[in-house]
């Protein structure tokens, strides 16, 4: 999520808070299962950086005010990492009255590891069992792309050049300081850790940029649905008030409505609205075979270094370390552009079975709003594009480019780090020249 929003008044909202999270339970208790209930929801909420107070607090009164619409048989379960050396990482289970500890942390961690994650979640789906299961992941992303360590200056080599995908822990409350560097976990990675606990109704991301066909096609074993945003996300964040109720919805509905709330009950219609899409991962493998074929079709005419020209395409950020060009592209638009009008339409009907819902923001020239809550704005390229009904997916996608290649270290180059992806080792660039 990127820090988009109006400030809320800390000292109210911090005072707020407090009433609301409460200790329970007996440490001898700790690790006994209760009664199974119908679904387990899990919101993993990786806090320890600048979302850490305002937000976290913000967003955490609103799951506590939202839970009071629950039925019994369900479980609504936090795990938090704040920004805070005094409040280490714990896990509660949110009630009508409140968020009551159910597990305390000792010592800070980073959340963003893979062992550490693994463990929260399975001590989580372990001691609170049902009949299915979900997961929100609350908190910072950046989709696909790779960058440097916040931390390094000129080192860029493999080994500190990460994949950024969720989390952006900044290790700043860990005992030992961390090692210095912000640590996130990428998309395989994520992937790993969650096909070794139960599979998922689905996982909704509340955070930037995390609607990319790459994302979903890594996911497409551990859940049945994804569900987030293609684009930026404001820091305030999804409505929980309203969409907590929609998490214990049959999974088929959880999406849409998650979706529709998130538009119907944020202030995203003074910022012209937020993309927003649903995936069904089942689907996915369809896509990536569709699309395959598709690229075949198109790339034929631009083997490297022949760009294919993507000036006037629906774009959702763009990559600071390839000289800030364009990236996500959206990958409806560019196969309405570039297919024959019946190719696309054959290529449409899988890519709707596999992006089940989705709704566009406002286009500027449709409106006197600016697009949508974006860092972009100021960027030339983002006037190119129009955002209608005809172009827009709500499923971003890495086409190479030639300028990607112009970064001090091919690490940080887009068209070879983008060869850790699945979907990507299947669509196989290199056969069009691009390395």
């Amino acid at each position: 999520m990127k820090i988009l929003r109006k400030i809320f008044p800390l000292f109210l909202i911090s005072s707020l808070f407090t009433g609301l999270l409460s200790a329970c339970g007996d440490d001898k208790n700790e690790d006994v299962p209760e009664t199974k209930k119908n679904r387990t929801v899990l919101i993993f909420m990786c806090a320890e950086n600048n979302l850490g107070t305002n937000f976290f607090i913000s967003d955490s009164t609103e799951i506590v005010k939202g839970a009071a619409k629950l039925p019994d048989n369900v479980n609504l379960i936090v795990y938090a990492d704040r920004s805070s050396k005094a409040v280490k990482p714990f896990i509660a289970k949110v009630e009508k009255d409140g968020m009551h500890i159910v597990k305390q942390y000792k010592e800070d961690w980073y959340s963003t590891d893979k062992d550490a994650m693994s463990e929260i979640i399975n001590w989580t789906f372990s001691k609170y069992p049902a009949d299915s299961y979900a997961m929100t992941f609350w908190g910072h992303g950046n989709g696909w792309i790779m960058v440097p360590d916040y931390n390094t200056t000129n080192s860029y080599t493999k080994a500190n050049a990460r994949r950024k995908a969720y989390g952006y822990d900044t290790g700043k409350d860990n005992p030992d300081g961390g090692d210095g560097n912000d640590k996130y976990i990428n998309i395989p990675d994520l992937a790993e850790v969650l096909s070794k606990t139960q599979h998922l109704d689905y996982i909704f991301f509340d955070c930037c940029q995390m609607m990319c066909a790459e994302l979903a096609y890594e996911l497409r074993n551990v859940c049945d649905y994804v569900i987030g945003s293609p684009a930026e996300i404001p820091g305030y964040g999804a409505p929980y008030n309203y969409v907590v109720s929609d998490f214990f919805l049959p999974k088929d509905n959880v999406g849409k409505s998650i979706v529709d709330d998130y538009i119907n009950h944020s202030n995203l219609s003074a910022y012209g609205g937020l993309p927003l899409s649903v995936v069904k991962t089942s689907n996915m493998e369809n896509l990536l075979h569709a699309t395959q074929s598709a690229i075949d079709t198109v790339m034929v005419h631009y083997q490297y270094p022949n760009n294919i020209p993507l000036y006037d395409v629906i774009y959702y950020g763009k990559n600071n370390f390839s000289y800030k060009q364009p990236i996500y592209y959206d990958l409806r638009n560019v196969m309405r552009k570039y297919l024959s009008k019946g190719d696309f339409e054959k290529w449409e009907d899988t890519f709707k079975q596999a992006v089940v819902y989705s709704v566009r923001p406002a286009d500027i020239r449709e409106t006197s709003l600016p697009d949508w809550m974006s860092n972009e704005l100021s960027e030339p390229n983002f006037k190119n594009f129009k955002m209608n009904d005809e172009n827009y997916g709500g499923l971003s996608m890495f086409i190479p480019q030639t300028y990607y290649s112009n970064v001090s270290s091919k690490y940080l180059n887009p068209n070879v780090s983008i060869k850790a992806f699945q979907w990507n080792k299947a669509i196989d660039w290199t056969k069009f020249g691009w390395e």
